[in-house]
Formats: C-alpha cells, sequence, structure tokens
C-alpha cells in the first residue's frame, strides 16, 4: 500500500513532467499527467487521516505546484486561441469562429 507521503512525491513529480509537457506543447503528455493526477488525488482522498496528518506540511508545496500549472495551462490555452485566431480565414464574415481546445 502506498502512503500518502510516497503520493506526495509522486504527484510532484508528475508535475513537474506535467509543465515540461506544456512548454512543449504536448498534448498527449498532458493528458497522461492529467490522468496520473487525477488517479493519485483519489490515492489520496482514500487515506486514512493518520496517513493524511502525515502530509500537511507538503500541503503547501502541493498546491503551488498545481496553482503554476494551472496558471501555465490557462496560458497556454490563450495563446493557442490568438494563434488559431489570427490563422483561421474568415468563417461566415468572423474571424477566429474556431478555438482551440487544450
Amino acid at each position: 500500500m502506498t502512503t500518502a507521503k510516497e503520493t506526495v512525491r509522486t504527484l510532484l513529480a508528475i508535475l513537474e513532467e506535467e509543465r515540461a509537457a506544456i512548454r512543449t506543447l504536448d498534448g498527449a503528455a498532458v493528458d497522461r499527467a492529467a490522468a496520473a493526477k487525477e488517479r493519485l488525488v483519489g490515492t489520496l482522498t482514500s487515506s486514512d487521516t493518520e496517513d493524511l496528518t502525515s502530509i500537511a506540511s507538503d500541503l503547501p508545496l502541493l498546491r503551488a505546484e498545481l496553482r503554476r500549472n494551472g496558471i501555465l495551462l490557462a496560458h497556454a490555452r490563450s495563446c493557442l486561441n490568438e494563434v488559431v485566431t489570427m490563422a483561421t480565414p474568415r468563417i461566415g464574415g468572423r474571424r477566429g469562429a474556431l478555438r482551440a481546445r487544450v
């Protein structure tokens, strides 16, 4: 059985991998990271109270890293939408009718 501490360490490593994927716009790797994060958070939610207490001091770092990646994802989406808007020919008299999904 994996401890909450081990799960947090794995989550932090996944977040680092996700940041690299975001920077290189590797959508498949971002999807894999999202699935891994979801699985690991599920593992944490099923941990017992004593195990969760052991990671209390790790939570500020985990929260900061999650926020950091969220900001990067939002920025990447915004950049891609801007590129799509500039590259999309006028559709129905409107430029940029298509939007990127990230």
